[in-house]
């Protein structure tokens, strides 16, 4: 079985640049551990934690430099050879001095992709005739962010986005249709949810997955969700509705969560009557997606694996030698790769699946 500090391509790699350019050295050299965290629900972060003190002059050494200044750009690669990938092209947000004992200063140095700037103060406006694609695109151009849409169909007459930051505003508004929203480098993500295809790698019990704890569980589980608006135009009440019967895409396994709830157990349903619904296109697709997200909470779990830099937040993965009802396809849900000069590189992750057996 391969290690976390050695595989097949050889020993891990670590490069981290700052405003573009590499770090000296000397600077890299004090580097003790690094961290790059993605989660579907935040932007993702990075912290970089590297010895504070030189010895010869008896004075901080790296916390008063400008080299990591907040606002500075940075981006970390980790990899293996020449096989290094960029996991993280941010700014630097914060500084944290570790003080303890006889134990040598630490400096960590802490920030996020650019998506950090979507967070940054509420507002409170309105957007007519739009779609959720239409308003991705206006908040990626008002942040200096380039685009990466998949376009929408339905059109709303009238959104509003009230006292909410422009992250979370926009992932409420994916919320609703089965979508997702991510920042990378310097552009906008906005996408519906990639649980079903072709999965991006394969893990093995046998040569890279090195722990694995999935979770079943059928209680939160229901048979159907309906929700409930009204059409103030027509004067009528408005219900979507989504089903167990109707989930056809199962990850490759043969039964759905909500479809073994209902056979366990009697059939049980939810309903929604707290989001405003315009059309009856809208209502079915968020009874849709309110579905896929319980249904996505039948098996969860997290692990660890030999590094692998194209692990990431938002990609579908198999698992192979686990039996029938765990082995299959999983959505990952959040990625955290650690370095450290003396354990090397591994990948820590936490997945999600609708479906078993």
């Amino acid at each position: 079985m391969a290690t976390a500090n050695q595989t097949a391509q050889g020993p891990p790699q670590l490069r981290i640049r700052v405003d573009g350019s590499e770090l000296s050295p000397q600077a890299a050299a004090d580097v003790t551990a690094v961290s790059i965290t993605e989660d579907l629900e935040a932007p993702a972060m990075f912290a970089i934690e590297m010895l504070n003190w030189d010895a010869a002059k008896l004075q901080m050494k790296w916390s008063d430099q400008d080299l990591f200044k907040p606002g500075k750009s940075t981006e970390v690669e980790m990899g293996y050879g020449d096989q290094r990938g960029t996991l993280i092209s941010g700014e630097t947000t914060g500084l944290e001095l570790s003080i303890h004992g006889d134990v040598s200063p630490r400096l960590v140095i802490r920030g996020y992709d650019r998506g950090h700037r979507l967070l940054r103060g509420r507002k409170t406006m309105s957007y007519t005739n739009v779609k959720d694609s239409d308003i991705a695109s206006q908040i990626a151009s008002d942040a200096g962010l380039s685009a990466d849409v998949e376009d929408t169909s339905t059109t709303y007459p009238y959104v509003l986005q009230h006292n909410q930051s422009d992250f979370n505003f926009l992932r409420e508004r994916a919320a609703r249709i089965g979508f997702e929203v991510r920042v990378q480098d310097k552009k906008l993500i906005f996408r519906a949810r990639k649980n079903q295809g072709q999965e991006a790698l394969t893990l093995s019990r046998e040569a890279n997955l090195l722990e694995f704890y999935p979770r079943l569980t059928v209680v939160n589980q229901v048979g159907g969700i309906s929700v409930r608006g009204w059409d103030p135009k027509q004067k009528q009440k408005i219900t979507g509705e989504a089903k167990a019967s109707g989930i056809s895409n199962k990850m490759g396994a043969s039964n759905a969560g909500p479809s073994l709830a209902n056979t366990a157990f009697s059939e049980t349903h939810a309903s929604s009557v707290d989001r405003p619904i315009s059309s009856q296109g809208e209502a079915d697709k968020l009874a849709t997606s309110l579905l896929d997200t319980v249904a996505l909470s039948h098996i969860t779990g997290d692990g660890v694996c030999v590094g692998r830099n194209d692990l990431r937040a938002g990609i579908l993965i198999k698992f192979e030698g686990l039996g029938t009802r765990f082995s299959g396809q999983y959505y990952v849900t959040s990625a955290i790769h650690r370095y450290t000069p003396q354990k090397g590189y591994r990948t820590e992750f936490c997945v999600e699946r609708n479906a078993s057996g």
